[in-house]
């Protein structure tokens, strides 16, 4: 056996060490897995926004492109009734002058 003689309360100073030590690693650990939960939770949050502003966005743009091609297609159809109606006008004097006694 070796000389030397072992002190129990330096034994019991260096369990209790021990021991807050291992507390201390443990609520370390802790807040650890708390911020891990913590940024998963964030990274879905932020995922579901991401999902919730590109539909708004594709909505915005839809109505955009319909208020436009509405407006588009009212300004064509004015335009070709006015179009419709000097073709029936010229049509008229043609109808007339064909029909005049020479």
């Amino acid at each position: 056996m070796s000389d030397e003689v072992v002190d129990l309360n330096f034994l019991a100073k260096l369990g209790q060490r021990t021991n807050d030590e291992v507390r201390a690693l443990r609520k370390e650990v802790s807040e650890i897995r708390t911020l891990a939960i913590q940024t998963y939770e964030f990274s879905k949050r932020l995922e579901r926004r991401q999902a919730e502003v590109r539909d708004d966005l594709e909505l915005s743009i839809k109505i955009e492109l319909g208020g436009a091609l509405s407006h588009m297609q009212s300004t064509i159809e004015q335009s070709l009734v006015r179009i419709e109606d000097k073709v029936e006008e010229v049509a008229d004097r043609v109808t007339a002058v064909e029909h005049r006694p020479s």
